[in-house]
């Protein structure tokens, strides 16, 4: 088929115009596939399919080829036997030194395959195979697929998912793992291997978030890894639903370390950004679920905060009872789990204009504390002391109980949720109340 054939010139222009619709990659591989007359696949480094057109084996077919489509297609992956077959047989070392599309006969697949490397910058950013599925390789196929693979290497450069550079493509990857609801451990790791990712054994997700609900933007996110770079030894980074997404490995520890934290709170401060901060973990294909835990702790933190130390830096780990409530008032009326004596407190303080609940609340915030309540209340100490008996007498309970307390408190954050206790009080820092007995 000579290069002026009508036909020819007609698949060609089918293929620029879907890379000019600007309508993604999967649309511009579904239009060659047709175009080219034979199924074609986009892989990426690490195995993982990108895009697909033309992969929809008939019911009946039970060819070594539609086998093998099926399972794949079903996990998103080239699957082990697959990648063996890639690697015992040579093919990336034959693409690596080939200047074109690869045409060979693919015994795992048991048909024709022509395969090309997708190259920029002398980086490869994926591979595209058709597979002569509905017809044999005929003449003119080999120009217009190397047309398509040059198409395909302007559309993956088109949005940030395949950007050249090594932490581009390790925020690929994060990313990517954080969209995939069921990741498989064995492809997990094989493309940590494959970018060189070796993390520390203990993991947590911290999300940078802008305070104003806004989506952080290009810049923010550029300024803000440099302010965290010190934190950021061994962690992955990426935007993920306008957040800032960092996943932090650490050798030990149930808790980031206090450099970390104050690290945190200080970018926080300094950039009028949330920060959650997930509970710990040791398997990566856990980020998805340690995500939520980080997005939780900044909804209720920011929502419901700590009368101390509200740094805009909220571990999940503080938060969990409001999600407990949360969860349970989808269910169930919390106004039957807060106890007597506080519903009690809570009918003196609305009849005599009082703040016992409140100061009850700051008193078991601060360890029972006296002085230390006494001053986050800005009250005289005789004053505080006043008032906790007046608490005592209504509440028909000496407060010695850890485990009247702990109902106590439960009941005062369960009326704080409800939205019927707002708290009053200045937030101090811990350090405003140390430098207070100097």
């Amino acid at each position: 088929m000579e290069q002026g054939d009508p036909s020819t010139q007609a698949r060609r222009d089918r293929i620029l115009a879907a890379l000019l619709s600007d309508r993604g990659i999967r649309h511009l591989v579904d239009e060659a596939a047709d175009a080219l007359g034979n199924p074609i696949v986009v892989v990426d480094p690490s195995y993982h399919y990108v895009a697909s057109g033309g992969v929809s084996p008939a019911a009946d077919d039970d060819s070594a080829y539609a086998r093998a489509m099926r399972e794949e297609m079903a996990f998103g992956d080239i699957l082990e036997d697959g990648v063996a077959f890639i690697e015992d047989d040579g093919i990336n070392e034959r693409l690596a030194r080939a200047r074109g599309p690869v045409v060979r006969d693919n015994a795992n697949l048991a048909l024709t395959t022509m395969t090309q490397n997708v190259m920029v910058h002398g980086i490869c950013l994926a591979r595209v195979m058709m597979m002569a599925h509905e017809r044999p390789f005929a003449e003119g196929d080999v120009e217009d697929f190397s047309l398509l693979c040059n198409v395909v290497g302007q559309e993956l450069q088109k949005g940030e998912v395949f950007t050249v550079g090594s932490a581009q493509m390790e925020s690929y990857f994060l990313r990517r793992l954080l969209e995939d609801e069921q990741p498989t451990p064995q492809a997990t790791a094989r493309r940590l291997a494959l970018l060189g990712i070796e993390p520390l054994p203990t993991l947590f997700v911290v999300v940078v978030r802008d305070a104003s609900d806004g989506a952080l933007g290009a810049r923010d996110e550029e300024s803000l890894r440099g302010q965290l770079q010190p934190m950021l030894v061994k962690s992955l980074t990426t935007s993920y639903g306008g957040d800032l997404v960092i996943v932090a490995s650490r050798a030990e520890g149930p808790m980031l370390s206090a450099y970390d934290r104050r690290l945190l709170a200080r970018v926080a401060k300094d950039n009028d950004v949330l920060v959650g901060v997930s509970n710990a973990f040791d398997d990566i294909c856990d980020v998805r679920r340690h995500l939520a835990q980080a997005r939780s702790a900044i909804h209720f933190g920011s929502s419901y905060t700590k009368v101390l130390d509200d740094t805009h830096v909220y571990n999940y780990c503080d938060y969990t009872y409001m999600e407990l409530l949360d969860l349970a008032n989808d269910r169930v009326n919390l106004f039957n789990y807060v106890h007597p004596a506080i519903w009690a407190l809570y009918d003196h303080d609305q009849r005599h204009g009082s703040e016992l609940v409140e100061t009850l609340y700051a008193y078991m915030q601060n360890g029972c504390s006296t002085a230390r309540t006494a001053l986050l209340l800005c009250l005289h100490k005789n004053t505080l002391l006043y008032r906790l008996g007046r608490i005592k007498e209504i509440c028909e309970n000496d407060l010695t109980s850890g485990e009247d307390l702990f109902l106590f408190h439960l009941s005062i954050r369960a009326l704080i949720y409800l939205g019927l206790l707002e708290t009053r009080t200045k937030p101090r820092t811990s350090d405003d109340l140390r430098a207070h007995h100097k």
